[in-house]
């Protein structure tokens, strides 16, 4: 074919901020990690498909998780929120690991649309949480101004509890603890039940990025595991 250019696993591209060799920087909806060290504004030749150790938060991976790239922090990280999606995890990243091997996927996902659906994800694991009110280890970020208005909840263990508890489901901040499901008698969150949650009927806007909030009344619980998907778009200030 006359009009082939390349194969399309490099690309040449306007580094947006400086940019060291090996070091991963976005443009636009396309991510790539530097051939080179770049200034700003010069052209950077990168690389969009391959296995590449790149930095990362405090968030914790496990193997298969998918990878998100913070361009503010400039750094991988595991919260949907409006980042990008690169890839997905090669090796497990503890909490304190500052780097994590990523496998570029060569196209962004939903997450990085700027005004389209966008995906939260909690979950509440009582081995792992505790019984009592808490930001689940496992918790997405959902950003400043999110319109928030669906999602689902579905209990994979059944939430078990010495009195009569409930559960509700919020954000620590920017909203109420019963914003995304009001308060919910864990007889209702039996094995495997899917519950359509509260922000379904009453969609709200977020004052201050939050991270997703379980908060336990009348317990403390003693068994049950919750996954919570919330989904939002991210409206102008």
């Amino acid at each position: 074919m006359i009009n082939f250019i390349k194969s399309g696993d490099n690309l040449v591209l306007t580094a947006p901020y400086d940019v060291l060799s090996g070091a991963g920087f976005k443009v636009g909806n396309v991510f790539g990690v530097a051939a080179n060290d770049t200034l700003s504004g010069a052209d950077v030749q990168c690389e969009i498909e391959g296995v590449y150790d790149l930095a990362k938060d405090a968030s914790t991976f496990a193997q298969g998780d998918l990878a998100y790239w913070d361009d503010s922090a400039k750094k991988v990280t595991s919260t949907v929120a409006s980042n990008l999606l690169i890839g997905a995890v090669e090796v497990s990243a503890a909490t304190g690991a500052t780097v994590v091997r990523v496998n570029l996927f060569g196209v962004p996902g939903f997450s990085g649309q700027a005004h389209g659906l966008k995906v939260a994800y909690a979950k509440y694991d009582f081995s792992v949480d505790g019984g009592v009110t808490c930001t689940p280890a496992v918790s997405d970020t959902i950003p400043d101004n999110a319109v928030v208005f669906g999602g689902v909840v579905n209990a994979t263990t059944a939430v078990a509890a010495a009195g009569s508890a409930t559960v509700a489901i919020g954000t620590a901040a920017g909203s109420s603890a019963t914003s995304i499901l009001t308060a919910t008698a864990k007889a209702s969150l039996g094995a495997d039940a899917v519950v359509v949650p509260t922000c379904t009927a009453t969609p709200f806007k977020m004052t201050a990025a939050g991270k997703i909030n379980i908060t336990i009344a009348s317990g403390p619980l003693t068994a049950g595991v919750i996954e919570a998907w919330v989904l939002y778009t991210t409206a102008a200030a």
